[in-house]
This record gives structure tokens, sequence and C-alpha cells, in this order.
């Protein structure tokens, strides 16, 4: 038997599977945190602009062997689409802070996460998501613990319970009394502190 053979097809049957989900993840987290303007579109530019520097320097020799990263010929044109992409979102953040003009919607926000997931993969940087993405991964856990925590007090108390005053996390700072511009502006600076520690990784590995 080809060992050999055997483990590198059972690779990917793993690898294939972890990717859907990836991407599933990253694009559907984004979608849940698109509820207030300029939310979405203002982290995912911030996700991109990481991604962008990651390619970067995973493209070049010198960088790379400076950082003790894998060294990825080619990464470099993945910093064109990045820029592309946080391009992209600027030009929608003009129009879509608070008051919104135009909306972003499912088709904008489901794109964008997916892009950001597929970006990480091809730069094997999927492991840095739930620190790069922690905005859409603490969005996406608040959906998931305010609807188990409903579902868990209706079977035990007859009365689902709610965890938070409204889910995802965004509307539970709204139930707060917080203003719309100061939920967004202050997920952006969280956004960009994980950002900068997701950069600050490459050397401290």
């Amino acid at each position: 038997m080809d060992y050999a053979f055997l483990g590198e097809s059972l690779g990917w049957v793993i690898y294939i599977p972890v990717c859907i989900f990836i991407i599933t993840a990253v694009s559907n987290s984004v979608n849940l945190t698109d509820g207030l303007d300029g939310l979405a579109s203002g982290t995912s530019a911030i996700a991109g602009l990481a991604l962008g520097i990651l390619a970067y320097v995973s493209g070049r020799v010198d960088f790379s062997n400076f950082l003790d990263i894998m060294y990825l010929p080619g990464a470099g044109e993945l910093t064109v689409f990045a820029a592309a992409l946080v391009g992209g979102c600027f030009g929608f953040l003009w129009y879509n802070t608070y008051p919104a003009e135009v909306f972003m919607g499912d088709t904008g926000s489901l794109m964008l996460g997916g892009a950001i997931g597929a970006v990480a993969l091809m730069l094997h940087k999927e492991l840095l998501l739930p620190i790069l993405c922690g905005i859409f991964f603490v969005e996406a856990l608040s959906v998931i613990v305010q609807t188990s925590y409903f579902k868990y007090t209706k079977k035990r108390y007859g009365e689902g319970r709610r965890f938070f005053k409204m889910a995802p996390l965004h509307h539970h700072f709204e139930k707060k009394g917080w203003t719309e511009p100061k939920i967004v502006v202050r997920f952006w600076i969280v956004a960009i502190l994980l950002a900068v520690f997701t950069i600050i990784t490459l050397k401290i590995r």
C-alpha cells in the first residue's frame, strides 16, 4: 500500500471541508456584522489592509526570511487584490457612513467575508482569522450564544430568556443606549488593534 499517496489523499479529504467551513463561517460572520451603517465595510477594510500586508511580506524572500515565515512565491499578487478590496470598501464607506445613503445587503457582506476567508487560506494564515476577524467572530458568537441560551431556558423553564438584550452584539449596545456612530467607531478601534496584533504575531511567533 502506498502510504504516502494515502496520506496525501486523506489530507485533501480533510482540507477541502475545512476550507469550505472557513469561507462559509467568515462570510456569514461579516453578514451578521452588517447591521449598522459603516460597520461591516469599515471592519472589512481593516481586515483587508492587514491581509494585504501579510501577502506582501509573504511574497518577498527577504521579508519572509527576516520574519521567519513561509515564503509564498506569487503571494505579492494577492496584495493587489487586497488593495482593490480595501479601496472598494473605502469608496463604499464614503456613502455608507451614518446616515447611510447606500446599503450593502447580503450580496456585499457575503462577498467580503468570502474574499477575506479565501485570501487568508491562500496565504496559509487561516489560524490568524479568529484574531484578525475578531469583531466578526464575536458578532457570530453572540448570535450562537443568544439562540442557544434562549432554547435552553425555554426547554428548562418553559419561557425563553435572552443572554444579551439583542443579538448580534452591536444591537445589544444599541439597546443599552449607545448611539450608532459611537458603536461603529469603537468597533473600528477594536478591529484596528486586532489587525495590528495580527501583524505583530509574525515576529513574536
